[in-house]
């Protein structure tokens, strides 16, 4: 799956690189969001040693898994939360907004491009194109696919197991997580790059154990 990422999402990974220089140019800010597992790679970017410090978490403990599993599945497909979510947060049009859900048809990372849309900002999804295409296809209505600025297929099958056991109608081994965790490196990293060849200084943090 990283040859086809890298291969096939050439294009939508440069425009979401543009994106980032051109927030980090202006001094703003690269948000991130996610709910259920989706929320550790919101997590992933936030003062994180080798990564970038113009980025922000925007975490709501009750779409992961801090109240349960069942409590916080049933919030991430709740409409209505998302502009008191990010009424708490300081938003602004030269910050992007970066959303990550493998399935990319719940209510609450549909509601959040929405909202930060409506609020000037441009947004990128990472999103299992597959995925979000079936689910679409069979409840309707739309997904990540037609809401985002840019959308950066993870190549993650549909329902996340991509390892067929011994008996086919059992699978396994959910690759979401390194798959999108993938992604970002790879646009923090070009982000960084292309600073560098404009002679600026990407702010990126050092281990504090460095």
């Amino acid at each position: 799956r990283r040859a086809d990422i890298t291969q096939q999402e050439q294009a939508t990974l440069s425009t979401a690189v543009d994106l980032f220089t051109a927030t980090i140019r202006a001094g703003g800010i690269i948000h991130s969001f996610g709910t259920g597992h989706s929320s550790m790679l919101a997590c992933e970017g936030l003062y994180r040693a080798g990564g970038l410090a113009c980025v922000n978490a925007i975490l709501e403990p009750h779409t992961t898994f801090e109240i349960g599993a069942v409590a916080g599945g049933r919030l991430e497909r709740t409409e209505g939360l998302a502009a008191g979510i990010l009424d708490r947060y300081k938003l602004s049009a030269e910050d992007t907004l970066i959303i990550f859900s493998n399935s990319g048809e719940n209510a609450l990372p549909l509601e959040i491009v929405r909202e930060v849309r409506a609020r000037g900002l441009k947004t990128v999804a990472v999103t299992s194109r597959a995925y979000a295409t079936q689910t679409v296809q069979a409840r309707g209505g739309q997904s990540l696919l037609d809401l985002a600025d840019v959308v950066i297929d993870t190549h993650v099958p549909p329902g996340d197991a991509a390892l067929e056991l011994t008996d086919p109608h059992y699978r396994m081994g959910s690759v979401s997580t390194i798959c999108t965790a993938f992604i970002w490196n790879v646009l923090i990293s070009e982000a960084a790059n292309v600073l560098l060849a404009e002679g600026h200084d990407p702010p990126i943090y050092i281990s504090s154990n460095m």
